[in-house]
């Protein structure tokens, strides 16, 4: 009876242990996750913050020279120039003037006629291969600012934009 007694002992003594350190285990790995998730939610929140005051610093200094004032113009209807000279094909343009300030706004309006007859005969003079694919409306757009700034001067318009383009 004595040696059952004793291997009892023992056997409650080696379980103990076991569980004690199976719980141990638990714990550290239940605590190192939490810590994880807690330093990632933290991470993240303090990081996004900084991000979102980085932005706003931005958007509340604007710069001067990125102001960009818009000048649009009516549209133009033109017969587009054909191999046959029958003028069947039509392009229809809308676009915008950009330029730097409101001195520059008032010289375009003031060569208005001047600008729109340039913008006529450089319209008129393609032909539907030329304007119809995006390097064509790219080239078109190039050759008109340059004539634009050649009949206003001084490179006053900085940029051209089509807010519509049609073609029949």
């Amino acid at each position: 009876m004595a040696e059952d007694k004793e291997n009892k002992d023992k056997n409650q003594e080696d379980q103990a242990p076991k569980g004690g350190g199976k719980f141990k285990i638990i714990i550290i790995l239940f605590l190192v996750l939490i810590l994880g998730a807690g330093g990632f939610f933290g991470w993240s929140f303090f990081m996004k913050k900084e991000a979102n005051s980085k932005e706003s610093e931005v958007t509340v200094k604007p710069k001067k020279d990125e102001v960009k004032i818009s000048f649009p113009l009516k549209s133009f209807i033109v017969n587009l120039m054909d191999s046959s000279g029958s003028g069947r094909r039509y392009l229809k343009v809308t676009m915008e003037l950009e330029t730097d300030s409101e001195g520059n706004k008032s010289i375009i309006e003031k060569n208005i006629s001047k600008l729109r007859d340039a913008i006529i005969m450089i319209l008129s003079s393609r032909s539907f291969k030329d304007i119809s694919s995006i390097e064509g409306k790219i080239e078109l757009k190039r050759s008109l600012m340059m004539k634009i700034n050649e009949v206003i001067g001084d490179n006053l318009v900085s940029n051209i934009y089509f807010t519509e383009f049609v073609v029949q």
